[in-house]
């Protein structure tokens, strides 16, 4: 009868036990990761039975022990499709240098791959599988190291900051909250209090020119949650008032809308013809102005107000770019 693998968490766990000669046994473990005893007993079976783990117990010491040097090798206790998917992480990993721990997680996995048991050679696999190579990101990893510690021990940070609303750099003081990833924009971002706008903001970590930590330390208010903050962004654009926008897709782009997550609060309202009303409870209206201009006629703001005029000008203003006078005699 094939025995069953134990999480490899545990197996982790009993190997470094194992090799610091703490003499772990199957109370002291089963206590630790609140099982009983006998699936841990079962775990030390499996470790010295199907992977030959040299496990040996000391009747004195009344726990376990190596008798002999042993290596746990990921090839031990990996299927092959779990190992295809280690190579495909790898791949997709490839496309995030410059963010934090890409060195440390790169180098962890390259010392697992070299163990992995046969698996589809590499071009095999990649003509199975392939990933979207993203346009090249500029490299801030040195930021990331010092935004880590600022954010770790609450130190104000001075940063030169390139704000493309304005088109200016600004040197600013900034409160740190925490670096926050956005699948939909491909880039980092950075939550802070902004000392020179006097609110919380979010910053794009690539627009940062300079930084430097200061030996000042700050306090996270204690009503401000950097969750709720994100929840009532959209693209990472805060506005000053949360409000309720709603948004009419026709029947042709419904589909597509709805395949998508495009915010917490998204509730979706669907219609007898096919459309779909889209409502959302956020705060950066230029955001979601920029979101329904991509869909053209197929999209209709219906709340509020102050969204619907401000798309209403973006069309009028585009209608005068293209409007019927000839441009450079074309």
């Amino acid at each position: 009868m094939k025995q069953s693998r134990p999480p490899l968490v545990r197996m982790y766990f009993l190997d470094e036990q194992l090799r610091n000669n703490k003499y772990p046994n199957c109370t002291s473990l089963a206590s630790y990761f609140e099982v009983h005893r006998k699936t841990i007993q079962r775990d030390v079976e499996y470790m010295r039975d199907m992977l030959r783990a040299p496990i040996e117990y000391d009747k004195k010491k009344k726990g376990y022990f190596y008798r002999e040097k042993w290596l746990f090798l990921p090839s031990a206790f990996l299927e092959q499709d779990e190992a295809e998917a280690l190579k495909a992480t790898k791949k997709v990993l490839s496309q995030y240098r410059g963010t934090p721990y890409y060195n440390e997680v790169s180098l962890a996995l390259d010392k697992v791959l070299q163990y992995l048991p046969g698996t589809l050679g590499e071009s095999e696999f990649f003509s199975i599988y392939s990933f979207e190579q993203p346009a090249g990101t500029h490299d801030v990893s040195h930021h990331f190291i010092s935004l880590e510690d600022a954010i770790r021990q609450r130190l104000k940070v001075h940063v030169a900051y390139d704000a493309h609303s304005s088109g200016a750099v600004t040197e600013r003081t900034i409160h740190p909250f925490r670096l926050h990833y956005s699948h939909g924009a491909q880039t980092w971002y950075l939550v802070a209090h902004c000392e020179l706008r006097k609110n919380i903001r979010t910053f794009v970590v690539s627009r940062i020119k300079k930084l430097q930590l200061q030996k000042i330390h700050f306090n996270i208010p204690a009503d401000f949650s950097v969750d709720e903050f994100l929840s009532k962004t959209f693209d990472q654009v805060v506005g000053e008032t949360e409000r309720t926008v709603s948004v009419r897709f026709s029947a042709y782009q419904a589909p597509w809308i709805k395949e998508r997550q495009w915010h917490p609060s998204q509730q979706i309202t669907e219609h007898d013809d096919g459309s779909i009303t889209v409502h959302f409870r956020v705060s950066g209206l230029d955001a979601i102005k920029r979101w329904v201009m991509r869909y053209g006629k197929e999209a209709e703001v219906l709340e509020p107000q102050e969204l619907r005029d401000m798309v209403r000008r973006e069309v009028q203003d585009m209608g005068a770019v293209y409007g019927d006078s000839d441009r450079d005699g074309i």
